[in-house]
């Protein structure tokens, strides 16, 4: 293997959980190398009287069984400190979790260099999909056996190491000398990896090429909108085409507006995306059809400017800058992005709505525009936003994905922000730390154990709120910190008033991650008031509604889709269910989404060994890394290949064309009753099931089919297997809803229907 010419240590650890401060380290695996060679080796079981939870003995294949007479990690201290030495450098694969778990132990390595190999493979490794050891070690080929044991995941991260150093060594000059001075200026692991960097290379060309965007031919259709006048809205039937955004486009680039709006001179369409990122990855879009990127996905010029002049930088900084350096970089998706590298660019390197390279998109508006929702109603309601004047009452708007805009609404009218894009900020600002640290201990102190906690006349009144708030007039009006974070704490701000109107605030952990929200109890008037009353509005709705809830008031015209219909086969097996699919996996890949994690963590444990001896995959959210990892890992798997999600995680998914043959439902997807905001908005309603659940049902539905024909084969089928279809009234409404979508044929030769 080729590797760095240093001394360093290798170590990984297996743990019963993800909490330093609540769970244990079973297993610690570490190598020693010098000189390229192995001189120690290390491999441990630990005894823990917490025991091992069942999700964790099928991760690992470590059982009770095999911990019993074993020493406590405590009983090794002393021998680890020895074995690993002074100032020795520590690399591993998402390194700090483990320091972070050893810390906890009682073994603080804090102090010691280290070097992430995941972000080292995020920098040489741009094409892959993936930075997981598990992922990598699949498409890279490397020695990773036993899988999620410490010993083999330290082989493979030492294989992987050598796989990094090697395109290191292939780097051109110009690429080894911006990352030599990047990395010596930041954490002293990266320091030594800088200090023995090649010192010459003959290479003129980089050592990857990055991957083709997917764009699959398909021919344009007629997509024309129907009439819409200044102040109304409209509701266009939307279909299952995967395609039917870049018809929309292509229509609007070729023939005029219907009346009564003609084309003309400054007449221009602006088409509003849940998801900009994800729609522009997954349509081929027109030369002439500008894009609008919301100002969190722009790099702001001054920003970097600023993040490449300072005197250290951390290790996330210090990949990141060497990424600015590499890549070409205007917006996010230009870079391979990974792991703290995103808080950096959400705490300091973003553009906000006064940055120049953002406010320039607004300069001599073309006909078409793409933008996301969020970004359009943010500044629909902001008459001072530099984009507030380029929209005219006489140009159309076009909603598409119209059943998210309660949702979208519901963020752009609101403030949130989330902790660790502020720690990421605060870095070498002394005293935005201290802030930074008080604003965690406030949030630890008020949302005591809860995941989700709304903020009371108690929260907001207390003596420790008022002191943060105090705390943060300073912070606020400081124009030496950047512009990204001055629009951080001014959200803060308003989440933290004390008078927030009608607004509900609430504190969010999930996934590690920590949020503080404040939104509208209802979006809907204020839908109204910026944009439906103002502008010629066409909302992309699923089929059969007449109104959005929480979106449209009154009675808008209804339209039926231009383009022909996108028949899937649904169908709702009587004698099936979750245990009988797993045990008799259908061929070919499967999305089986459950309801709950917990459910998924249950089937894990019950079928993840069993089928793997038949050789069958199993993927499972909350256990199988993050969304980017399950996606890579579901379309580099060979079939049968299962992949256990929810349905509100799988409404986000992104995979290739032709990726997924079966998409099972195990349980009709209703909001869980415990949402904040779905228990107040449900009281709006006489009959809150009624009016508010079942539509709010029927459209989750329409989107989950609607993800399935994105990457479905074509046999792709459907299976509903909730048996409240048949038992329940309003199963019957929900089954003859979804099967417009497996019934419909075509009106007219070729497939076609009718244009407007």
């Amino acid at each position: 293997m080729t590797l760095p010419p240093l001394p360093f240590i290798v170590l990984d650890t297996e743990t019963t959980g993800l909490s330093p401060r609540v769970h244990k380290i079973v297993e610690l695996a570490l190598v020693r190398l010098e000189d390229g060679k192995i001189i120690d080796q290390y491999e441990q079981l630990y005894n823990s009287d917490d025991g091992i939870p069942p999700h964790v003995q099928v991760l690992t294949r470590i059982r009770p069984e095999d911990l019993q007479g074993k020493p406590t990690l405590k009983e090794h201290l002393d021998d680890l400190r020895a074995r690993i030495g002074p100032d020795t450098l520590l690399i591993g694969q998402n390194l700090g979790f483990d320091l972070d778990m050893l810390r906890a132990e009682g073994l603080d390595l804090r102090e010691y260099p280290w070097v992430d190999t995941s972000m080292l493979a995020s920098l040489v490794f741009p094409e892959l999909a993936s930075y997981s050891l598990g992922y990598m070690s699949t498409v890279l080929n490397l020695r990773h056996d036993p899988v999620h044991r410490a010993l083999g995941d330290v082989r493979a991260t030492l294989e992987l190491l050598s796989r990094i150093w090697e395109r290191i060594e292939k780097l051109p000059m110009e690429h080894l000398t911006v990352l030599r001075s990047t990395l010596a200026r930041s954490t002293s692991g990266y320091q030594r990896l800088a200090e023995c960097l090649p010192q010459t290379s003959n290479a003129q060309s980089l050592p990857w090429s990055l991957p083709a965007k997917e764009n699959i031919a398909h021919d344009a259709k007629p997509c024309v909108l129907p009439p819409a006048a200044p102040g109304t809205v409209t509701l266009l039937e939307d279909t299952l085409d995967p395609h039917g955004l870049h018809h929309l486009m292509n229509t609007l680039r070729n023939a005029p507006h219907p009346d009564p709006l003609p084309r003309g001179e400054g007449k221009t369409t602006w088409i509003a995306v849940k998801n900009l990122e994800a729609t522009l990855r997954r349509i081929r879009l027109p030369a002439d059809v500008r894009v609008l990127h919301p100002p969190f996905l722009l790099l702001d010029p001054e920003a970097a400017e600023r993040l490449q002049e300072q005197n250290a930088w951390t290790a996330d900084e210090a990949t990141l800058a060497v990424k600015l350096h590499w890549f070409p970089t205007r917006v996010r998706e230009d870079i391979p992005i990974h792991g703290g590298e995103r808080d950096v660019w959400n705490g300091k390197l973003a553009c906000t709505d006064a940055s120049p390279l953002y406010t320039t998109q607004f300069e001599d508006i073309p006909p078409v525009i793409l933008l996301d929702h969020r970004q359009l109603l943010h500044f629909l309601a902001n008459p001072e936003h530099s984009a507030h004047s380029a929209l005219h009452t006489d140009h159309v708007i076009v909603v598409d994905d119209a059943s998210m805009l309660e949702d979208t609404a519901t963020k752009a009218y609101g403030y949130h922000v989330t902790v660790s894009d502020l720690r990421a900020a605060s870095v070498g600002h002394h005293t935005l730390t201290k802030f930074t640290d008080l604003l965690e201990l406030w949030v630890e102190k008020v949302r005591g154990n809860d995941d989700v906690h709304i903020l009371n006349e108690r929260d907001r009144t207390r003596k420790e709120t008022n002191g943060l708030r105090e705390q943060l007039a300073g912070h606020t009006g400081d124009a030496s910190l950047p512009p990204r974070t001055q629009e951080h704490l001014r959200s803060l701000a308003a989440i933290l008033s004390e008078d927030n109107g009608t607004r509900l605030a609430w504190i969010e952990c999930r996934q590690h991650k920590t949020t503080l929200h404040a939104a509208p109890e209802s979006p809907a008037e204020l839908l109204h008031q910026n944009l439906s009353s103002r502008f010629p509005t066409v909302l992309l709705s699923p089929p059969g509604f007449t109104s959005l809830p929480e979106t449209t008031s009154g009675d808008p015209a209804v339209h039926p889709s231009p383009l022909p219909p996108t028949p899937l086969r649904i169908s709702y097996p009587e004698n099936s269910n979750v245990t009988t699919i797993l045990e008799n996996p259908p061929p070919g890949k499967t999305v089986l989404l459950l309801p709950s994690k917990r459910i998924i963590e249950e089937q894990f444990v019950r079928f993840t060994e069993r089928l793997e001896k038949q050789g069958i995959v199993l993927i499972c959210q909350g256990l199988s890394g993050g969304q980017g990892r399950m996606e890579a890992e579901f379309a580099e798997a060979a079939a049968p290949t299962i992949l256990l999600l929810t349905p509100w995680t799988y409404e986000g998914f992104e995979l290739p064309l032709e990726t997924a043959d079966h998409l099972i439902v195990d349980s009709l997807p209703f909001d869980h009753p415990s949402d904040l905001l779905i228990q107040m908005r449900s009281k709006h309603y006489t009959d809150a099931f009624t009016g508010y659940t079942l539509p709010r049902l029927k459209l989750r539905l329409f989107r989950l089919l609607r993800t399935f024909c994105r990457h479905r084969t074509p046999n792709g089928d459907v299976s509903i297997l909730d048996k409240r279809i048949r038992e329940k009234k309003y199963g019957g409404e929900v089954r003859a809803y979804l099967e417009q979508f497996s019934s419909q044929k075509s009106s007219t030769p070729g497939g076609q229907m009718k244009m407007f």
